[in-house]
């Protein structure tokens, strides 16, 4: 076993890094604001994540379009906010959808690139990095790659619910945490199942 600057600890196996799983059981309806807990494999909660509307307009615009518009906030374990993700709409983002990442101070930027629903892609920049987010037809799993390499995999218990609202996230790379990567599946999610 490893332990990174950071804290996280990765699991080796004859040289090959295994990762490091967390664990979410995301709401029902997805139009839902309840909070999802980040769990690590011990089961301690180590961050929640939520969606939230802005405006009470964009509450009524969310239901009657279903996720029509789309935010996301991640707490660490202390409640403190870690990351908040911000859909764009403007009549551009309209075809293509656009997310603006605050980190910090810093903001990001996701952007759907999805030619077809039947293989849905996101790309994630952040400073000179692109996240690529990918789900291929008939595959429930969505992996995350960083220059071509899988840097994590989010993958649901079952075909439906319950079973499907379950997912554990595998990082296989220390560089991005588990609330980043959180987020990012979460948006990923609310807009492509």
């Amino acid at each position: 076993m490893y332990i990174d600057e950071a804290g996280f600890a990765f699991i080796y196996d004859y040289g090959q890094v295994i990762g490091i799983k967390y664990h979410m059981i995301f709401p029902f309806l997805r139009r839902s604001t309840s909070p999802v807990i980040i769990k690590n494999d011990r089961g301690e909660a180590v961050g929640a994540m939520e969606r939230y509307h802005s405006s009470k307009a964009e509450a009524g615009l969310n239901f009657i379009f279903d996720n029509f518009v789309n935010h996301v906030r991640v707490f660490d374990e202390k409640q403190n906010l870690a990351i908040d993700i911000q859909e764009i709409n403007t009549v551009k983002t309209l075809i293509r959808e656009k997310w603006h990442v605050h980190i910090g101070n810093d903001v990001f930027e996701c952007i759907q690139k999805s030619r077809t629903r039947m293989n849905p892609q996101f790309r994630y920049t952040k400073k000179q990095d692109e996240i690529w987010i990918k789900k291929d037809f008939a595959d429930r799993r969505i992996r995350f790659f960083l220059y071509e390499e899988l840097i994590a995999e989010a993958a649901p218990h079952g075909f439906i619910p319950p079973k499907s609202n379950q997912v554990t996230i595998k990082i296989l790379d220390s560089r991005y945490g588990i609330h980043e990567l959180a987020a990012l599946y979460y948006i990923f999610m609310l807009k492509n199942v």
